[in-house]
């Protein structure tokens, strides 16, 4: 491509010219054109690996004879591109220049000539997106993927210049990060290193600091350690590193695909450090988004969009506070430079007016400020930042997202931007709006609570119906509060209540409130239930998703009810083991209530459905909120603060339990050891991280748990967690067995109590009558537990957990898989043929391709919905199945492979869901790569029967539509073949009552997409065997043997040629004489049914004789004889007769069994004599209108075989062995890592 011309001193050095005249040079970098590998070579290509040089192989210079200087004006990665501009150069300014008196005119004119040539090159559509990557990082991309032959689609993120330890000694080289691949390039002295490791296949991921890895990054695989140290910017690489591991087991976990953020094109940044790597700088946002939306409990659709350093006023201490202000589309956040001290999170839909001010009276430290009005009542909910860096950039920032959220705003909000700088403004109050929380929070006290939306509109519904629909508004615990109840709240609930009233006058009340340190004593001490619904959502940032989502959970309760399905199956059964203790779930309303929420959220996020546990969380939750706060927290616990919990793998709980155990060596070192001799850590915090501790103590004490939890994330259960065992630590250290130690935390945590217990203690099979006369004094509260945690283990961070989960996230998920995989090889294993290798390789192939592929969401959406795919864990699409079969298949050549890939996979796909199961694709290689001759031969006959491939010019699969006709006549051609199995050979493992109902089953006819061929699913692939194949006419067999010759299009033997031709000519002369035969058959057949007449009943012996003298002179001389003698008698076993000698003749002169035989006896022959002239009336018309295929040339499955047998090239061919373990791991290793050149493979894709 063109470039701006640049001043060059050497045009030699490092380069070799190629092509050269007056006044321009074609060079290639030494060491990249053909057969320039000398010394030279070696020592520039050595030079530029080892430093950050990586120039473009190709360019070309400006010269004139009497100038000293060259000007570059061109530069190429690829030989053909330089060749062009070369060209265009000759045609278009050789014959210019030439006119020129002057070089110093020469050289200007091709120097603005270039410019201009870049200048248009550089003009670009303004509605197409920019260009995001540097040209250097283009041409490093490049090299990448052809240095390690990945394809065009994998993107290269950043690359960076480190060692890498190969036999304790180091390599220097570069270091490539893409969204699947780590690898690493070393070229020294004309040695080569290249390694080359999937992300979705580490299991550990560290920094080390050993003698002979100093400070280095280790990544570990199933196989391998691989050590990479002498890193400029180490921190850096291993963040990057472990995100793009953290990607890749994500996308094993819940098959999030990776995309492009193409909005960061778009975006106006200021201040922000330009990267080589568009790719790096989407990582990095969404990096800093997570951790945005995570410390402020935000949706996921949230992103960050800046931040920037500023002080907040807070009037309730009367000071600013430093910290920095979060901007994103939907919402403007602050927290301070000291932790914990004070945030605040202010959804735009809340935001009336934002002011600028520059300057106030009286006060100078006012400046750059920024003024937000919310729409809330109090002063409390107005928020002042001071010295905002790049104020305006902001306010322009702001008044951009706030122009978007405008039609979202109710339509009283009068929304309006003031920008001025009277101190007067700031004491603005609008006034307009009161706090619809507070006054959501007055139904929950009155049971007789408007109506939900929608069931006024509703006028046709019953009394019953509305009284249920008003129910759903309350929570469970007002519909049963009694006398006594009421009185033993009394005054403990008052007490706190005054408190959080004091408090919100003071920091202002709803999702805007100021939350400090004070917020966090409160919530410690225990909510009061009458505001514990309000807190929860404001604090979980459920809130704002009920916000975003109006009338959302009206319209999941309607689908979600409706749908049916597993998830709806699994919630019925659970629906009474949930809570049972409380009253609310002891009648149907609560049990309705909690089948309303379950369906619900199982039809809004179909990838989790139902799991177990949730129903507790669930129960819970109703007793506190009405339905749809419920909903929403379950949606918040479930996708963003107990991330993948209730997956079908419970993954989260299992990455905690690690997390857990790691707290666990680090604080309590000697009781880690003694829980892991007794192997006890996986039984407690799966049951307590599961249910948040709501199932193993009394849930009004684990309500405070959760109240803690709503407010500060997942650090507060691990330290719920670590403050029990350090309570139950020295006895818990004397315990002999696992059972003894079970007991002990069971009481201690039956033991635990709140304020108040109305409902009682929840009891365990090991301590019903354990609790005393003691037990009163030896009862925890849950608060003392709760002030335990934060005063001794206070220190831990979510962001401390989150990096522990990365570690743990790692090891769990290959853990999984490999679990996974075993017991794949358990269940498929026994039912096909292939040895345990070639099973295991194939499986790591199809795991991987299901990953990378894109059917993988579709396949596991069908798992996921309960399909049978998905009960084997692996399944393949249509790319994937043809790939591995083109590839690493014995019949996987030739000009009619992809026609045989399409008829396999619908041979395979038995319940048409264009997904093949792993046993069926385990099933086909077994009987390809280990089955015996007969059996290839007879899949390879029924192939061809069922699923014939194209018989196109073209042999490619047409993905067109199929007419209804082929269908049909493809169900009638079945129907007939069923018919005729029922009247001849039986299958004697079917029974007669299977066979009845199998006759009246609907037959499933579907159409092919993918394929483009209609096709009948309902038998088994694998029954074929026990079948009695139909017999295969001329056209199938034409197909069949076109197949045949394509798997030896490329052999140059004549001799398999000859046997091909001898074959297929003898079985073509055996269907004609078939079909000959029964011809004759069917007219002597009829002429003797039909009735006595003078005219017709003449001599039919003579006749008959005529009649095989006829068929006599038509056959071919060579079996006339064996035609014609006895059926008893064997065919002839002359040498000249060689190829029919192993037919028997009754393979020759059958016919199906729903025709009649040639030989009768004579007591039938009676018989049929016998009839009244009606039935002879009939026998004759049916005789008469017989199918013309029953007389159609046709051959027989043991004709095919017989004669493919006495030729030994084409046993060889069938009978040769294929090791499949072998084909697979080239495929792999093809696939990933160039096999081109001669280079030290370090290690290869696992």
């Amino acid at each position: 491509m063109w470039v701006k011309p640049e001043e060059v001193l050497i045009s030699g050095g490092f380069w070799d010219t190629e092509v050269a005249n007056t006044y321009f040079l074609l060079q290639h970098r030494k060491g990249a054109g053909h057969g320039s590998r000398g010394f030279a070579g070696i020592l520039v290509g050595t030079l530029d690996s080892v430093f950050d040089t990586k120039p473009p192989p190709y360019r070309i210079l400006h010269q004139t004879p009497s100038a000293e200087l060259y000007y570059i004006v061109a530069v190429s990665l690829k030989k053909e591109e330089i060749d062009e501009n070369w060209v265009w150069l000759e045609r278009n300014l050789m014959t210019i220049l030439a006119t020129f008196d002057n070089d110093e005119d020469v050289t200007d004119f091709v120097r603005c000539k270039i410019e201009s040539l870049v200048a248009n090159s550089t003009v670009t559509d303004p509605h197409s997106t920019p260009d995001p990557d540097s040209e250097t990082f283009k041409a490093v991309s490049h090299k990448f993927k052809k240095l390690f032959n990945l394809p065009d689609g994998e993107k290269l993120v950043n690359y960076y210049s480190c060692s890498y330890w190969l036999n304790r000694l180091p390599r220097q080289g570069w270091l490539y990060l893409s969204v699947n691949y780590l690898c690493f390039y070393s070229f020294l002295l004309g040695k080569e290193t290249r390694v080359i490791v999937r992300w979705r296949d580490v299991i550990l991921l560290d920094c080390t600091n050993a003698l002979i890895f100093p400070d280095s990054i280790r990544v570990s695989t199933r196989d391998h350690e691989h050590y990479f140290s002498m890193l400029l910017r180490k921190k850096e690489t291993y963040e990057l590193m472990e995100q793009l591991a953290n990607m890749a087991m994500k996308q094993l976990i819940n098959d999030e695909e990776f995309t492009e953020d193409k909005e960061l094109l778009t975006k106006v940044s200021k201040k922000i450090p330009k990267k080589a790597s568009f790719l790096k700088r989407d990582l990095d946002a969404r990096a800093h988004s997570d951790m945005y939306r995570s410390k402020f409990r935000l949706p996921l659709s949230e992103k960050l969009d800046g931040s920037t350093t500023c002080f907040l006023w807070a009037p309730y201490k009367k000071s600013y506070i430093s910290g920095t202000l979060y901007v994103s589309p939907s919402y403007i956040c602050f927290d301070s430079k000291i932790a914990n001290l004070v945030s605040i999170v202010c959804p735009l839909r809340e935001v009336l007016s934002v002011e600028r001010i520059d300057n106030i009276k009286g006060n100078s430290s006012v400046k750059r400020a920024l003024f937000l009005c919310t729409t809330q009542s109090s002063s409390s909910n107005s928020f002042l930042f001071n010295d905002v860096g790049d104020r305006d950039f902001v306010i322009r920032k702001l008044s951009e997202m706030l122009g978007r959220t405008i039609p979202t705003k109710n339509c009283e909000m009068n929304v309006f931007f003031v920008f001025s700088a009277l101190p007067d403004n700031i004491g603005r109050k609008p006034g307009t709006r009161s706090n619809s929380i507070s006054e959501e929070r007055v139904e929950y006290s009155s049971p007789t609570s408007q109506s939900p939306p929608g069931s006024q509109e509703n006028g046709a519904s019953s009394n019953s119906e509305s009284l249920e629909a008003e129910t759903i508004m309350l929570p469970l615990r007002t519909l049963c509060i009694g006398p006594e109840e009421d009185l033993e709240e009394g005054e403990h609930d008052k007490r706190k209540l005054a408190l959080w009233e004091r408090h919100w006058n003071e920091y202002g009340r709803g999702v805007t409130m100021y939350r400090t340190v004070e917020t966090a004593r409160l919530v410690l001490e225990g909510l009061p239930d009458d505001i514990r619904p309000e807190v929860w959502m404001i604090f979980s940032g459920a809130i704002n998703e009920q916000a975003m989502n109006i009338s959302h959970y009206e319209q999941a309760v309607i689908a979600g009810l409706k749908r049916g399905g597993p998830a709806n199956d699994e919630i019925e059964r659970d629906l009474h083991r949930s809570l049972p203790e409380h009253p609310a779930f002891q009648s149907e309303t609560g049990i309705s209530a909690l089948r309303r929420v379950l369906c619900a959220y199982a039809w809004r996020n179909p990838a989790i459905g139902y799991c177990q546990a949730m129903n507790i969380v669930a129960s819970v939750l109703l007793v506190y909120c009405n339905e749809e706060e419920a909903f929403w927290l379950l949606a918040a616990l479930s996708e963003r603060l107990l991330p993948d919990y209730y997956n079908t793998k419970v993954v989260g709980a299992l990455v905690d339990q690690g997390v857990l155990e790691d707290l666990i060596l680090d604080h309590l070192p000697d009781l880690h050891a003694k829980l892991s001799r007794l192997g006890i850590i996986s039984l407690i915090s799966l049951s307590w991280f599961l249910t948040l501790f709501l199932s193993v103590m009394p849930f009004e004490a684990a309500v405070h748990v959760v109240d803690c939890f709503f407010y500060d994330g997942a650090r507060v259960i691990f330290m719920v967690a670590l403050a029990i065992l350090n309570a139950n630590k020295d006895v818990l250290e004397k315990c002999d067995d696992e059972g003894e130690a079970m007991m002990i935390l069971s009481e201690y945590l039956s033991s635990i109590t709140a304020a108040k217990l109305r409902y009682g203690k929840r009891k365990t099979s090991v301590c019903d009558e354990a609790v005393t006369s003691e037990g009163a004094e030896a009862s925890v509260n849950i608060t003392d537990i709760i002030e335990s945690g934060y005063k001794n283990y206070g220190f831990i961070t979510n962001v401390a957990i989150e990096r522990l989960r990365v570690k743990h996230r790692l090891r769990v998920v290959q853990l999984l898989e490999d679990t996974a995989m075993k017991n794949t090889l358990r269940t498929v294993g026994p039912d096909c043929l292939l040895s345990e290798e070639d099973l295991r390789e194939l499986v790591a192939y199809v795991r991987a391709e299901q990953i990378l592929g894109a059917d993988d969401k579709e396949i596991r959406q069908r798992s996921m919905s309960g399909n049978q795919l998905g009960q084997e864990g692996y399944a393949l699409g249509y790319e994937t199945f043809r790939q591995l079969f083109l590839t690493a298949s014995p019949w996987g050549q030739g000009d009619r492979a992809d026609s045989l890939v399409t008829s396999m996979f619908n041979m395979l796909d038995v319940d048409g869901s264009h997904m093949l199961s792993f046993r069926s694709v385990a099933w086909l290689y077994g009987v390809l790569c280990v089955g015996d001759f007969a059996r290839k031969l007879r899949l390879f006959y029924y192939l061809h029967l069922a699923f014939p491939p194209s018989l196109d010019d073209v042999d490619t699969v047409k993905r067109e539509e199929v007419e209804e006709e082929a269908a049909v006549e493809a169900e009638e051609y079945f129907d007939v073949i069923e018919e005729d199995f029922g009247k001849g050979k039986l299958d004697l493992s079917i029974s007669d009552e299977e066979r009845l109902s199998a006759n009246n089953s609907p037959k499933k006819v579907y159409k092919d997409d993918l394929t483009g061929l209609a096709t009948i699913h309902n038998r088994d692939y694998r029954k074929y065997e026990q079948r009695f194949l139909p017999p295969m006419n001329q056209e199938q067999f034409i197909n069949m043997w076109r197949t045949v010759y394509s798997f030896f299009a490329l052999e140059t033997n004549q001799e398999i040629f000859t046997s091909l031709s001898r074959v297929g000519t003898l079985l073509l002369q055996i269907g004609e004489v078939g079909r000959r035969v029964k011809e004759c058959a069917s007219r002597s057949i009829s002429e003797s049914a039909t009735p006595t007449d003078s005219s017709i009943n003449t001599d039919t012996s003579s006749e008959s004789s005529k009649k095989v003298s006829t068929l006599d002179s038509l056959m071919p001389s060579e079996l006339s004889s064996a035609c014609t003698q006895a059926p008893d008698k064997p065919l002839s076993t002359d040498e000249t007769e060689r190829k029919a000698r192993e037919l028997d003749v009754s393979h020759l002169m059958s016919v199906p069994s729903a025709e009649y035989s040639l030989q009768k006896s004579p007591d039938d022959e009676s018989s049929d004599r016998e009839t009244d002239s009606v039935s002879s009336t009939s026998n004759v018309h049916s005789s008469s209108s017989a199918s013309h295929s029953e007389l159609e040339w046709s051959i027989s499955f043991e004709q095919f075989l017989a004669n493919v047998a006495n030729e030994e090239r084409l046993v060889s061919f069938f009978e040769r062995s294929f090791s499949l373990a072998e084909e697979v791991q080239k495929l792999r290793k093809r696939q990933a890592v160039s096999t081109n050149g001669n280079f030290s493979t370090a290690t290869t894709p696992s």
